[in-house]
């Protein structure tokens, strides 16, 4: 065993040491002693310092940054990384430590420093690229403070709350361990930060926003109620210039005309659709509410978005399914490649539907809905204590249990009232029994979860055309069944589209295993970029960003101090 972790050692210091990264077994023998001095002084040095001491256990207490004469190539790419990465928070003040490092290093290295200093760098070092690597890998949202927040949430409205956050399985540690190894500092920073979600187009989305502040960003529209076509208004050399910022509308297109011509036009459709709008030329209230939003508040949704997606799943199946909450819109994957999209009908900002990550694993054709005893309550008792027979007569049919062809129970025959106001468990089970009227729909798509949320057809198709369309129970009603269960088709033999298309036009009940599962990510994401390049913001349904924010690491508003993960 002390062989094997003299011979890592030698591997880290011929790395580490080398000017060119690869491994180099030619080091002198000042160099090893050096190393080895180094070493022992870390050993000492380290203890009592949180996290630096992790890291240096696990790299054998070799020294990463320092070397004899002059700093290693991974201190230079270290401070090139940090000081040039605009993204970082101001609050964290990495950029403007890294500055002050990189001209304490240099002036380290141009005197006769002894040990005692080069460690005291080494160690300054280390706290700078742990700090990066903190802010790259996990982000400033307090999941603890936001959990707890959503078990409130439970309490107040009765029903499951959830947010399903999956930490990054590499750790800065780790990373660096295998940067050492390989000579490459760079790959720690890229397989720090996720691929996924388009993660890299929002932050450089966020890069542009940011030189748009600096150059003081935009103005506040004045109040008006519509601006139509044609029409001229104060307003319009406010909107062209906005526009011309964030890149709806080409530069050099900004002048101060009052006229609300076709070319403007063009441009506030394309805004309105980035955000979630119908894609009318018509200005109204709500497109001037977008309007009005400081670009500062957008830097800060950006931001909040991007470590979102820190905690989303990592691990991106080659065929998937996304479904963001407020944008509202089912897609389906294959590789990089938009196979299919749809628009989607979520929970009700009392019933959110919840985030998380699942598998689809079976379809469910001419469904049953069994309807949860908490919509009994909250919606239902109110009825059926002025008439027992309310549900029955719109399809709704009493059993003993869970099970479709359990005992019916005649509605009549329970005091429903005794369950009004109280905690006590009814012991009947309503169902709908399939048909077009049924809630599910006609086809159901399951991922068995502790939610008992799924996708699933429903009657309702007109409101989809709604631009804000949370009005379900928690689960997600999608606007094109029976297009999604011919692209399911695609990866399972074993679903006979034109047998189900007849089956549809019956009442006859059948489940279908997947033969290839469908990963699943339930997001929610209002910063994000779509599968054209544009960046897109939507409303905070459920009022998550508010309960983020509040506790968020990078509002300059609270503590600098980074949440613990």
């Amino acid at each position: 065993m002390k062989k094997m972790t003299s011979l890592l050692i030698l591997l880290l210091c011929s790395t580490l040491l080398s000017p060119a990264g690869p491994l180099d077994f030619g080091q002198t023998s000042s160099e090893s002693a050096f190393v080895d001095r180094a070493t022992s002084a870390l050993q000492k040095r380290v203890k009592g310092y949180p996290g630096v001491d992790q890291l240096y256990h696990e790299l054998f207490y070799t020294p990463v940054w320092i070397g004899r004469k002059a700093p290693t190539a991974f201190a230079k790419t270290l401070l090139d990384r940090v000081e040039h990465d605009q993204t970082i928070p101001p609050v964290l003040g990495l950029n403007e430590e890294a500055a002050r490092l990189r001209k304490q290093l240099n002036e380290l290295y141009a005197s006769s420093a002894d040990l005692k200093r080069k460690i005291d760098m080494e160690l300054a070092l280390s706290r700078l690229y742990l700090n990066y690597m903190h802010y790259l890998l996990y982000g400033g949202i307090d999941w603890k403070a936001f959990d707890a927040k959503l078990a409130e949430l439970t309490k107040q409205y009765k029903i499951k709350v959830g947010w399903e956050h999956y930490r990054p399985k590499m750790t800065p540690a780790s990373l660096l361990v295998e940067a050492t190894i390989s000579g490459d500092l760079k790959s720690a920073f890229t397989k720090a930060e996720p691929r996924r979600f388009k993660y890299a187009k929002l932050k450089k989305a966020l890069v542009r926003y940011l030189d748009i502040a600096k150059e003081g960003g935009w103005k506040p529209l004045p109040p008006f109620k519509v601006i139509k076509p044609g029409q001229s208004h104060p307003a319009i050399p406010l909107i062209r210039r906005h526009l011309m910022m964030v890149g709806d509308l080409p530069a050099g297109s900004a002048n101060d005309s009052p006229l609300y011509d076709e070319t403007l036009q063009k441009a506030v459709r394309r805004f309105k659709l980035r955000h979630g709008l119908p894609g009318t030329p018509v200005i109204d209230r709500q497109t001037r509410h977008w309007f009005n939003i400081p670009v500062e508040r957008e830097i800060a949704v950006m931001r909040l978005n991007l470590d979102r997606i820190k905690w989303i799943w990592r691990q991106e199946a080659p065929v998937r399914i996304e479904l963001n909450i407020p944008a509202f819109r089912l897609y389906f994957y294959e590789g990089h490649h938009l196979v299919d999209t749809m628009r989607v009908i979520t929970g009700k900002p009392n019933h959110p539907t919840p985030v998380f990550h699942n598998t689809m694993k079976y379809i469910v054709v001419n469904p049953y809905w069994k309807i949860p005893e908490s919509i009994v309550r909250s919606e239902m008792l109110k009825h059926l204590v002025k008439d027992p027979y309310y549900y029955e007569r719109r399809g709704k049919v009493l059993r003993a249990g869970w099970d479709e062809n359990s005992p019916r129970v005649d509605p009549g025959t329970v005091n429903w009232s005794r369950y009004v106001g109280n905690n006590k468990t009814i012991p009947y089970r309503f169902m709908q029994v399939p048909g077009t009227s049924n809630a599910l729909g006609k086809i159901k798509f399951l991922f068995p979860n502790k939610y008992s949320v799924y996708i699933h057809d429903t009657p309702s198709k007109r409101l989809f055309f709604r631009s804000t369309r949370a009005f379900s129970h928690g689960c997600m009603r999608i606007q094109k069944p029976r297009e999604l269960l011919k692209v399911l088709a695609l990866y399972n033999d074993n679903i006979d589209v034109e047998e189900i298309m007849k089956q549809l036009g019956t009442r006859i009940k059948q489940t279908i295993s997947l033969q290839h599962e469908i990963p699943v990510d339930i997001v929610y994401l209002t910063a994000f970029v779509d599968d054209y390049g544009n960046l897109n913001f939507r409303k905070d349904i459920y009022g998550y960003d508010r309960f983020q924010m509040a506790r968020y690491a990078y509002n300059p508003k609270n503590k600098t101090k980074q949440p613990s993960k």
